[in-house]
């Protein structure tokens, strides 16, 4: 459990502190892809509003740009999602948004499900 490089000076109080504020869980390849079919599914993004999404619906996990974008272009190799270009006024160059593609909703849906236990399993809640 406590490796022996860990600094004397951590006690049971710490080892207890850990369970009600346990450090943040990164995603993996095959949750992130289900977790961007859920955040698609309601409605269009783009990539740094995914995580941003991520970051105020379950503060506790976490999700690098590397395996964001694994997710991403595997979503697009599978046919699920395209994307496309939108211009918005505060910025100066259009954003590249996400969208899943209504023929890919059947199996989105069976994933999100899957997606949706994962969460229940991990005592977290889906918004």
């Amino acid at each position: 459990m406590l490796s022996t490089q860990k600094s004397s000076s951590t006690c049971l109080a710490d080892i207890e502190r850990y369970f009600f504020q346990p450090p943040p869980q990164f995603l993996d390849l095959e949750l992130a892809v289900c977790w961007v079919l859920a955040c698609l599914r309601q409605e269009d993004n783009y990539p740094t509003g995914l995580l941003q999404q991520l970051q105020l619906e379950q503060p506790q996990l976490r999700l690098s740009e590397t395996v964001l974008q694994h997710a991403l272009d595997f979503l697009e190799q599978q046919g699920s999602i395209t994307s496309y270009s939108k211009r918005c006024p505060s910025r100066g160059r259009p954003r590249r948004m996400l969208r899943l593609l209504p023929q890919a909703r059947t199996d989105a849906n069976r994933l999100i499900e899957h997606w949706q236990r994962w969460l229940s399993s991990h005592g977290l809640t889906t918004p």
